[in-house]
C-alpha cells in the first residue's frame, strides 16, 4: 500500500486510496483515470513479493463499494 501511495504521486494522479479493509483497497478515483489506477495498483499488488504460487489481484469500480464489489 506505501507503494501504490508513492507510485500515484509519481504518476501525477488525483484519484487518491481512502481506505483498507483487510485485504481490499478503496480509492476515489476521477472517472478519467480508472484504467490507469487499475494497471497501477495492480502491477504494484502483484509484485510487492515474489512467491512460490502467483499473486493475483482482482481490481473493480463503481460509484460505490457495493456497486464495485
Amino acid at each position: 500500500m506505501n507503494g501504490v501511495s508513492r507510485r500515484l504521486e509519481e504518476a501525477g494522479l488525483r484519484s487518491r486510496m481512502i481506505l483498507q479493509i483487510h485485504d481490499e483497497l478503496l480509492f476515489d478515483a476521477l472517472p478519467e483515470e480508472v484504467d490507469a489506477l487499475r494497471e497501477l495498483v495492480v502491477s504494484e499488488m502483484e509484485g510487492v513479493i515474489s512467491l512460490k504460487v502467483p499473486l493475483t489481484v482482482e481490481c473493480n469500480y463503481g460509484k460505490n463499494w457495493l456497486e464495485a464489489h
